[in-house]
C-alpha cells in the first residue's frame, strides 16, 4: 500500500486536533509573560493544548523552563535521537482578513486561519506522522522527538535554552520550509536605526506607523500630517493611489490634521518580493512635500534610499552568491512621532560571503543626512549549510522523489528555520513547490490535500531515519 493511502484515513482526526491548535492566538504578548507564562499565556496555552494530545495518545512528553514542549516515541535509552523541530507561535494576524483568522474554516479545499501555513499544519501534519508509528508499533533504533518552539518568530530564546538543558540531536529536520530538502539557510540579521523625532514649519509629521515585526512586510500604513492646504494633499494621495492598482487607501481631515491610510500587500519579510511595503510607499508620497529636519530625513529614506529595493542595490549590498542566492532586504517597521523617539528595522537575508559587520557598514554609509544610530538586533544568525552528501540530505530527498514521482535538487532558501541550529539540520516541507505562499499574509491557508500527503511523506521519512 502507498504511503498516502495509509495516511489519507487519519484526515478527519488531524484536522480536529488542527482545529484546536489555530483557534488559540498563541503570539508573544508581553502583557501576560511571567516565570510560568514567558511568552504570554496563550502560548502557555498552546503548549498545555499538544501535551493533552499527546497524553490521549500515550507518547512522552515533557516541558523545558515552559519554552519547549517534546514529545517523544522510539526506545527511551536510544543513544541516538531524530529530531523535528517546530514552533507553535504565530505572527499577529494583521489586516485583510475575509474571515475570523483563529476560527478555522475550510474553503474549496483550502484550510485557512492564522498559522496553518507557518507553522501549525506542518507541526500537526508531522505529530502525526508520528503516530502512525506509534500506532502500528513500529520498532526503532533512534528515538524521534517532535521539539516544540514558543518563540521563532521573536527571538529564538526557547530551543537554544532547550539544547542547553536536553542536548543536541544527532540529526532532523524542520517542517517550516518547502519541500524538496532545504540544506542551507541564508543568514537573517535585524539592523535597527534610532533617531530622534523633530520636526517644525508649515509641513509637519506628527505620526507614521507601519509594521509590526521585522519579519514581516507591511501590509498597512498610517500618518498624520499638518499641512497648509489639506485638500491638495487629499487629491494628491488619490492620484497615488491610482497609479499603483496594487494599492489602495482612505484619507481624512480631522483636527486640522489629514490622516492617511496606505494599504499594500503583507508578506513573509524572507521573501519580499510577495509583498508591497505599505510603509516605504506612503513614505515614498509624503517626501513630495517640503517636510524639514528629522522628518525629511525619514521619509526620504524609507521613501526613497531603501523603498522598492529588495535587493539593497541603494545602500551598496547587492551580492549574489551561485549555491545561495542573492541578498535581500525588508523594511519590516517603520515608527515617527513628534518629538519622540523614532526607529525603522531592516531585516536583511544574506548567502555565505556577507557577515554582519559589512551589513551595519554600508547602512551607516548611506544614511546621508540621517542622524541615526545603527544597532545589530540581537538573534541574528550566519548561513547555515549541510553537504548533499549527508546521510539526512540523501534519505529525505529520495523519500520525497518516490513519493511524488520527481526527484528535485536540495536547494537554499530566504527563510530561517530553527534546523539551522543542528549542526545536521535541514528544512523539510509543509510547503510544496506548486502552492503559493501565504505564510505571515491575510487569509493565510494550506490545501487540505497536502496534511495527509505531508504526512505520509514525514512518515515515511522517520521510519528510514530512525529505523
Amino acid at each position: 500500500m502507498e504511503w498516502f493511502e495509509r495516511t489519507k484515513p487519519y484526515e478527519a482526526d488531524l484536522i480536529a486536533d488542527l482545529n484546536q491548535i489555530v483557534k488559540i492566538p498563541s503570539i508573544l504578548d508581553p502583557n501576560t509573560q511571567s516565570d510560568r507564562t514567558p511568552f504570554g499565556v496563550d502560548m502557555a496555552r498552546a503548549l498545555a493544548k499538544m501535551e493533552e494530545l499527546a497524553a490521549r495518545d500515550g507518547f512522552r512528553y515533557g516541558r523545558v523552563d515552559n519554552m519547549v514542549t517534546w514529545i517523544e516515541y522510539g526506545p527511551a535509552n536510544a543513544a541516538e535521537t531524530v529530531a523535528i523541530l517546530t514552533h507553535i507561535d504565530i505572527v499577529p494576524a494583521g489586516e485583510g482578513w475575509l474571515r475570523d483568522p483563529f476560527k478555522p474554516e475550510i474553503l474549496d479545499g483550502l484550510y485557512f486561519g492564522r498559522g496553518a501555513a507557518d507553522m501549525k499544519a506542518d507541526l500537526m501534519s508531522a505529530y502525526y506522522a508520528m503516530k502512525y508509528l506509534a500506532d502500528h508499533e513500529i520498532t526503532l533504533t533512534r528515538k524521534i522527538r517532535l521539539i516544540i518552539g514558543t518563540d521563532e518568530e521573536n527571538g529564538w530564546r526557547d530551543l537554544p535554552r532547550y539544547f542547553e538543558v536536553e542536548g543536541e540531536p544527532t540529526m532532523g529536520f524542520s517542517p517550516d520550509g518547502a519541500f524538496p530538502v532545504v540544506n542551507g539557510e541564508k543568514a537573517f540579521q535585524t539592523v535597527q536605526l534610532r533617531f530622534a523625532n523633530q520636526t517644525t514649519g508649515d509641513y509637519v509629521l506628527r505620526r507614521f506607523i507601519a509594521g509590526s515585526r521585522p519579519n514581516v512586510v507591511p501590509g498597512e500604513a498610517r500618518a498624520r500630517i499638518s499641512v497648509p492646504n489639506p485638500a491638495q494633499v487629499q487629491n494628491e494621495f488619490a492620484t497615488y493611489l491610482a497609479q499603483y492598482p496594487f494599492l489602495s487607501g482612505q484619507s481624512e481631515v480631522r483636527d486640522q490634521e489629514v490622516r492617511l491610510l496606505l494599504k499594500g500587500v503583507q508578506a513573509h519579510g524572507a521573501y519580499p518580493q510577495d509583498g508591497e511595503n505599505a510603509g516605504t510607499y506612503l513614505a515614498n508620497f509624503l517626501r513630495r512635500f517640503a517636510f524639514n529636519a528629522n522628518a525629511k530625513t525619514f521619509l526620504d529614506f524609507i521613501g526613497r534610499v531603501v523603498h522598492d529595493d529588495i535587493g539593497a542595490e541603494n545602500l551598496g549590498l547587492r551580492y549574489h552568491d551561485d549555491v545561495m542566492g542573492d541578498l535581500t532586504l525588508n523594511v519590516g517597521v517603520m515608527r515617527f512621532s513628534q518629538n519622540g523617539q523614532g526607529t525603522i528595522l531592516l531585516n536583511f537575508r544574506y548567502p555565505q560571503g556577507v557577515n554582519v559587520q559589512a551589513v551595519t557598514t554600508q547602512v551607516q554609509r548611506h544614511l546621508g543626512d540621517f542622524a541615526a544610530t545603527v544597532e545589530v538586533w540581537p538573534g541574528g544568525m550566519e548561513p547555515h549549510l549541510v553537504p548533499e552528501t549527508d546521510e539526512l540530505v540523501g534519505t529525505l530527498s529520495l523519500v520525497y522523489a518516490k513519493q511524488t514521482g520527481m526527484y528535485m535538487n536540495p536547494r537554499t532558501s530566504n527563510g530561517g528555520s530553527y534546523a539551522r541550529l543542528l549542526k545536521r539540520g535541514v528544512a523539510f516541507g509543509g510547503q510544496f513547490p506548486d502552492v503559493p505562499v501565504t505564510s505571515h499574509q491575510a487569509n493565510e491557508s494550506t490545501p487540505v490535500a497536502n496534511l495527509t500527503r505531508s504526512m505520509a511523506i514525514f512518515a515515511e521519512s522517520l521510519l528510514k531515519l530512525a529505523k
